[in-house]
């Protein structure tokens, strides 16, 4: 069963004509992005698959999904706006889990690949997920799979990945996007595969030679037991025709003696003189050598893969330091940066802020824990108590004073600037979970600005469902999904 297959045979050519009219691109176009997502999607989810942290989660979205929608493609494009963005909601789940950190990058690369604006790109993406989602699922119902068993089934698609996936689109991604699961370094594997090529091609060639020279011995010797042949019939015809002169009878006493000098005559040609022998043994001699000759040269080149093999190694390791020393030095460089921006301070501001009492675990606490931390970390908080009366951006109650004691934060520290992020769970429409999460991060950008904060110094995104930091399978995952965040602009 080949996974990509399938979904190309059941899916990609009616998704690739409704996205295309959805998003307001060419076939061909969303055609080769497909050609690159559903393989980079599967290849994730391969991954998954072996992370035991991660199986069970995976395995938990693939039972759940929707088998339905794979028969269905032009009933779901067709039925509106809503639909498709269900759809969309159900893959942003889906890259939540399979992608992570890593979806942005993904967006930008599979844009580049295929030609597609950015946006088309990720709205396709979210499309798409959802029906990988649920061929996936329905394998695993088809045939009572548990997680190992799912794990298993996909461990099987792995040479599949690796042949559909396009090759610009894998370089562009960078060899180990698709995880542990897959050869992550290719450019070995490509470069043992050419070793092992040119050892079989010397091998070869060797091989080829003995044969030519053994062809060339054994033809002598054909030629020497040919003439042979011919002398002994030259004088078997001059005595027969000597018997046939002196008459009949003479025959059956001719017989005999030719015979015997036949004998003589193959001994001494094949033995007394030793040519016949010595040419076979100079045969069996010359392939002997020849044949030592290809397995040394065959040894030789086992040595030099050896010695690449170990050269490329080593330099896989150099370039892995290298690459966590430019880690650290970029984290430095963002805390540094960021503990510059916090180098300016308003001494009224500051004590102002002494004052404040922080409620437990609020974003409050957190980033003074940052700040008296030394700035390490992403600079990320979320409002632990904000609330907002259901359905709306009206902050409720006295839940405003987390907020309140942001703006003490960025009073005291002038040089701070932030970016405030909205969240929804993912029940409801789609298109109205977005425009409500903008509504609510410029509601908090309203209050801190009535605190005398600089409207310049906050940034606002309404982010809809995307990004769950729990299941929406619960109320109390929902509740968690409902969220602002605030993060220290770099």
């Amino acid at each position: 069963m080949n996974l990509i297959d399938m979904i190309k045979d059941q899916v990609s050519g009616s998704l690739v004509s409704n996205a295309s009219k959805f998003l307001g691109e060419s076939e061909s176009g969303v055609s080769k992005a497909l050609d690159g997502v559903f393989p980079a999607l599967l290849g994730s989810m391969i991954s998954k698959s072996e992370d035991s942290n991660q199986a069970g989660k995976l395995f938990d979205m693939v039972k759940g999904a929707d088998t339905g929608i794979l028969d269905n493609i032009g009933d779901l494009f067709g039925g509106g706006a809503g639909n498709v963005a269900s759809l969309m909601n159900s893959g942003s789940g889906a890259l939540n889990l399979l992608l992570g950190n890593n979806t942005g990058s993904m967006i930008d690369k599979v844009a580049g690949f295929s030609g597609l604006k950015g946006s088309a790109t990720s709205s396709l993406i979210k499309m798409a997920a959802p029906f990988l989602m649920s061929m996936v699922g329905k394998v695993v119902k088809n045939k009572a799979l548990d997680a190992v068993g799912l794990g298993k089934f996909l461990g099987t698609q792995k040479s599949a990945v690796k042949s559909a996936m396009p090759a610009g689109l894998l370089s562009s991604l960078g060899a180990g996007f698709l995880g542990k699961g897959f050869d992550a370094i290719t450019g070995i594997a490509g470069g043992a595969k050419n070793i092992a090529g040119d050892a079989v091609g010397a091998a070869g060639n060797a091989v080829g030679a003995a044969g030519d020279a053994g062809k060339k011995v054994i033809g002598g010797a054909k030629d020497m037991v040919g003439g042979a042949a011919n002398m002994a019939g030259g004088a078997v015809g001059d005595v027969a025709n000597v018997g046939k002169a002196a008459g009949g009878g003479i025959l059956k006493f001719l017989i005999p003696i030719i015979l015997i000098l036949g004998a003589l005559g193959l001994w001494k040609f094949m033995g007394g003189s030793g040519t016949g022998i010595d040419a076979l043994d100079k045969a069996v001699d010359k392939t002997t050598e020849i044949a030592g000759d290809a397995a040394g040269a065959v040894g030789d080149v086992a040595t030099k893969a050896g010695d690449m093999a170990g050269d490329a190694a080593g330099a896989v390791g150099d370039a892995a330091g290298k690459a966590g020393d430019m880690a650290g030095d970029a984290a430095g460089a963002v805390g540094d940066a960021i503990g510059s921006a916090f180098s300016k301070v308003d001494a009224a501001g500051k004590a102002a802020l002494d004052k404040v009492k922080f409620g437990a675990n609020s974003a409050g606490t957190q980033m003074m824990s940052y700040i008296d931390g030394g700035f390490k970390g992403e600079g990320k908080f979320t409002f632990r108590n904000l609330n907002f009366a259901s359905g709306s951006a009206q902050i409720d109650g006295t839940s405003g004073v987390e907020v309140d004691n942001l703006a003490a934060i960025l009073a005291a520290y002038p040089g701070v600037k932030v970016h405030i992020a909205g969240y929804t769970d993912s029940t409801g429409d789609a298109a109205k979970n977005m425009q409500l999460s903008s509504q609510r991060a410029n509601a908090v950008k309203a209050r801190l600005m009535g605190k005398n904060i600089a409207g310049s110094r906050i940034s606002t995104k309404g982010m809809g469902s995307a990004d769950p930091v729990a299941s929406n399978d619960t109320k109390a995952g929902q509740a968690q999904n409902r969220r602002i965040e605030v993060t220290i602009v770099k």
